[in-house]
């Protein structure tokens, strides 16, 4: 899953001001990948991917797997310098390369997830300086009104993850978040408007426009300028 297909991909080095655009890993290029990570992992004891990287678990993988396991690894090949250096192409990743992932984002939060659950809570229980309200309310506390960002990311099951989605599908994807702002910005307690980056598109937004909305921290700049996330498929 997740797999990009090249004729012309060769077993040789490839350095990152050569690339243009994504790496693929493929039977021709696989095993010069895998031969790249194993340098990084001695040489970059901070690239979380290339130290979670153990040949004897990658071994143990069918040959279908190897490759998925090397596409998410893609990022911290072409960025040795990358601090996690992993990008999960699907859902499905984490548990079908659990030993893998596990230990990278042990490393990369400082926890052992084996000891380590993340649970959510939104109770004020013990929050000191609430109103007698016991409300988090700026206005009641005296800030007065803030303008704020929320930024949110999250994933739709229909879909796979960023690093693996094809063009239409991130249209697709775009089309089923617009129901919902439509929805939003109908409510009299919501409002906003919705500006897309997508070429006609009914609410594409003027170059002009959308630097001024980057400048202001509120629209999100040109990802193909983050070989990070260029080189995992997200950007």
């Amino acid at each position: 899953m997740g797999l990009c297909e090249s004729s012309d991909a060769v077993d040789t080095p490839v350095s990152l001001s050569e690339m243009k655009g994504r790496l693929s890993v493929n039977d021709k290029n696989a095993s010069n990948i895998f031969a790249q990570i194993m340098e990084i992992k001695n040489k970059q004891k901070d690239n979380c991917m290339a130290q979670a990287f153990d040949k004897k678990y990658y071994d143990s993988l069918s040959k279908a797997d190897k490759l998925r396991l090397l596409t998410c690894c893609l990022s911290g090949v072409a960025n040795p310098e990358s601090c996690m250096g992993c990008y999960a192409m699907s859902p499905s990743d984490y548990d079908d390369f659990k030993p893998f992932f596990d230990k990278a984002l042990s490393q990369y939060h400082k926890v052992d997830l084996k000891q380590t659950s993340h649970k959510n809570s939104w109770s004020l229980d013990g929050v000191d300086g609430l109103p007698a309200s016991g409300i988090l309310d700026l206005l009641e506390i005296g800030v007065g009104e803030l303008p704020m960002r929320v930024r949110t990311g999250r994933n739709l099951k229909k879909f796979p993850l960023p690093g693996a989605m094809t063009k239409q599908q991130r249209i697709d994807l775009e089309k089923e978040m617009k129901k919902v702002f439509d929805v939003l910005i109908a409510d009299s307690d919501f409002g906003g408007r919705y500006v897309s980056i997508t070429p006609n598109h009914e609410n594409f937004v003027a170059k002009e426009e959308y630097d001024d909305l980057v400048k202001n921290h509120i629209m999100f700049k040109d990802m193909s300028n983050d070989s990070y996330l260029v080189q995992a498929g997200i950007a």
